[in-house]
């Protein structure tokens, strides 16, 4: 059975209760100085991961952009156009019925360079391919080397191959041949044929057979001065690049990993921690992959790794064209957080420690404060028992319990002086009835309305201040109230009259009020026609807007009349143009005929014949040229018409012109009629709200009068109310029998004599 708090002795409890506090104490300073260490450490931990995700993610923005960058600016490179054409050129003065197969030969398959390729310069059989390779190799190795590409392909525009810098399997092949047909690099290449100048395609790491490896590509169209494509350029990437753009700024790779994730959910890139996964394994559905996949950013704890470790994880979307990527970098928990764990077990330590030391330091320390504290406790009781010889221990002392024995020997002083201190009480509660005996007498006639009460009788001196303030006071309210009496009876007459004046006031504003409604309805009358006046020159002028928008219609109506004239009258002229050449051409050809008539007629009877036929052309011709005169006259006739029409058009147009400003003009009066009709119309309606506002103000002036009347109806029926409630009141002694002995009495004398 527990026992009470109240029950157990202070030199148990005191220990009990500083080994609580102790503990108690280190318990929650340790907790928090270990929240706020976790809490760093942690913020600490995120903050470096994070800030080398960002360095690994902009590592690889850098490098994949320059690599974009650089295959444009080799696209752009004349050095590539002549490469592509020198390639493709040589290829067809190969003396040989199988020139693919003869490049494969001496490049592929007779290689001496088992397992560098690219080491082969020249194959020493003395072809123009040859003499090229020698050309551009060194500067696309060189180039490749620079920038820590794979391979570089040169692509003619039937998708030939031209050249590699490897010579795989791939190289001397066709895109759409059994070799390459969908592979990245045909993706790719055939990307690119079909992109805008200056641009890059993309292909994402996938299995590339001819490299044995899972590759990348970037591909940009080459195009010569005249802007045609001529071929395309293409670069394979492997995983290196990334993983050494990635892993720059990592130093424990044991313990950290650093990958990319498509929203596929496969990984793009290996694992950089040894035996974890490789690229394109499809990773576990955990919450920091799944973010990965929806291109979300953020930094998760306590995630599961696909190695099966526990891990805190960063997430960082990538902006990159073409590679629709997201970086996920991991750490391990127990090799980030060893810290915390260290500084845990230290406050565990410390908390035991602190528990032991305080239950020895808390019992030494509470036999020295209960043992003075027995001691006044035995004097206590000697005291209550009104023992006031026993001698009081610790009063030299200098802490708090000789404080305490010094205030004891006080209080029994005290508790000495207060029983002879007793005894003069009594006579004081003596002399306190009497005082309370005569003030009750004095305040019962008051409370009767006697205010000539005054107490007579002297009291003891530490009371008579309280009998001369009573009778002060009784002579200072009697005074009050004669001055409240004289102020009533003046209340009552001054409300008299000013009931008087505000009777004579209501009725002049009631005849005022009648006058001013009469004058707002006639107001309000000649503002509804005013109205109704501006209204119908506003409709006058809406119809006339309307009529010189027809006007201005017809008028464009007749300058396209006019100008439709003008390109007959053009026509007309041209025509008689070609009459004029085709009556020219008739003329010649008469001369012509008449010529060959004149030879025809030496040459004898050889020339009989063409004699004939030069006499029906020169018919023909004076046919032609007289059937032009006719044409001629008919277009001189038209235009002559045609010049009448356009000058009856143009006095069309100025008479619609004429009508369209004079409409104009009535227009413009007829809108500012209008206006003017408005502004009238608004003023007598300002008027008329001012009439009917003044009416209010005349209806509630009105009110106010009969409210003033009425008020001064009520105060002065206030007044004789107040003269009523003075009257209970006797504020002066009676002289003899003929004398008022109340305030009522001596009002109604003092009116008299008024009187």
């Amino acid at each position: 059975m527990l026992l009470k708090a109240s029950s157990v002795s202070l030199k148990l409890k005191l220990p009990v209760l500083m080994v609580v506090l102790t503990v108690a104490f280190v318990i929650t300073v340790s907790f928090l100085i270990y929240t706020m260490a976790e809490r760093s450490i942690r913020e600490n931990v995120a903050s470096a991961q994070a800030s080398k995700a960002q360095a690994g993610a902009q590592a690889l923005s850098f490098s994949i952009g320059a690599a974009q960058r650089d295959v444009v600016n080799l696209a752009a490179q004349p050095t590539t156009f002549r490469a592509i054409n020198n390639f493709e050129r040589v290829i067809g003065m190969i003396e040989d019925d199988d020139q693919i197969g003869y490049l494969k030969k001496h490049f592929v398959t007779e290689n001496p360079n088992t397992e560098q390729r690219a080491d082969l310069v020249d194959p020493g059989d003395g072809s123009y391919y040859s003499q090229s390779h020698v050309t551009y190799h060194p500067t696309f190795v060189q180039t490749s080397e620079l920038n820590g590409y794979s391979d570089i392909y040169l692509i003619s525009p039937t998708g030939l191959v031209l050249y590699s810098i490897h010579k795989q399997s791939d190289f001397a092949e066709t895109i759409t041949g059994p070799v390459l047909a969908d592979t990245p690099l045909s993706r790719v290449a055939q990307g690119a044929l079909a992109a805008e100048p200056g641009a890059v395609v993309v292909e994402d790491f996938s299995p590339y057979a001819p490299a044995g490896s899972n590759t990348a590509f970037l591909a940009s169209p080459v195009l010569s001065k005249r802007g045609d494509t001529v071929g395309v350029i293409a670069v394979r990437i492997g995983t290196e690049l990334v993983q050494s753009a990635l892993t720059a700024n990592l130093a424990d790779t044991a313990h950290e990993n650093i990958f990319l994730v498509s929203p596929d959910g496969l990984a793009r890139s290996p694992s950089v921690v040894e035996g974890a996964f490789e690229m394109l394994t499809e990773l576990p559905d955990a919450p920091h992959i799944a973010a990965a996949r929806d291109q979300v950013a953020g930094q998760f704890e306590d995630v599961v790794t696909a190695a099966g470790q526990r891990a805190t994880a960063v997430v960082i979307p990538l902006n990159l064209a073409g590679f629709n990527w997201s970086l996920i970098m991991e750490t391990d928990s127990d090799t980030a957080f060893a810290m915390v764990y260290r500084i845990r077990w230290m406050v565990l330590s410390l908390i035991g420690a602190s528990f032991v030391v305080s239950i020895i330091v808390s019992w030494a320390a509470a036999n020295r404060v209960t043992r003075p504290i027995h001691h006044l406790r035995d004097v206590t009781n000697a005291l209550a028992n009104k023992d006031y010889d026993i001698d009081i221990p610790g009063r030299t002392r200098g802490d708090e319990f000789g404080d305490l024995a010094r205030s004891l020997d006080t209080f029994r002083d005290k508790l000495t002086s207060a029983d002879e201190a007793s005894s003069r009480e009594e006579d004081s509660r003596k002399q306190t009835n009497l005082v309370v005996d005569e003030m009750s007498h004095a305040l019962s006639e008051l409370q009767e309305g006697n205010l000539v009460c005054e107490i007579n009788t002297a009291f003891s001196p530490h009371y008579e201040d309280l009998r001369k303030n009573y009778n002060r006071s009784l002579e200072n309210l009697r005074q009050s109230l004669r001055e409240v009496v004289e102020a009533a009876h003046h209340v009552d007459r001054f409300s008299q009259e000013q009931r008087a004046a505000a009777n004579d006031m209501a009725e002049r504003t009631e005849s005022q009020g009648s006058t001013l409604e009469k004058t707002a309805s006639a107001m309000q009358d000649l503002t509804q026609r005013l109205r109704d006046t501006a209204e119908k020159a506003t409709e006058v002028d809406s119809t006339m807007r309307v009529t010189r928008r027809e006007a201005e219609q017809s008028n464009e109506v007749v300058r396209s009349a006019v100008a439709a004239m003008d390109q007959i009258q053009q026509a007309s002229a041209e025509i008689s143009k070609f009459i004029n050449l085709i009556d020219d051409i008739a003329f010649q050809t008469n001369l012509l005929a008449l010529n060959a008539g004149v030879e025809a007629a030496r040459a004898g009877e050889a020339g009989a014949g063409f004699a004939v036929v030069a006499s029906e052309v020169r018919n023909l011709a004076r046919r032609a040229s007289e059937a032009a005169g006719e044409i001629q006259a008919l277009t001189s006739a038209s235009e002559e018409h045609v010049a009448n029409g356009v000058s009856m058009v143009d006095r069309a147009g100025d008479a619609l012109t004429s009508i369209i400003q004079q409409v104009t003009a009535v227009s413009d009066l007829i809108s500012e009629i209008a206006g003017g009709v408005q502004h009238q119309s608004q003023g007598l309606e300002d008027i008329n709200a001012a009439m009917r506002e003044l009416d209010a103000v005349t209806q509630q002036n009105t009110a106010m009068a009969e409210e003033a009347s009425a008020s001064s109806q009520l105060l002065q029926s206030e007044a004789n109310t107040l003269s009523q409630v003075t009257s209970r009141f006797q504020i002066d002694a009676p002289i003899d029998a003929d004398a008022p002995a109340r305030w009522e009495d001596l009002s109604d004398t003092q009116d008299v004599q008024h009187g």
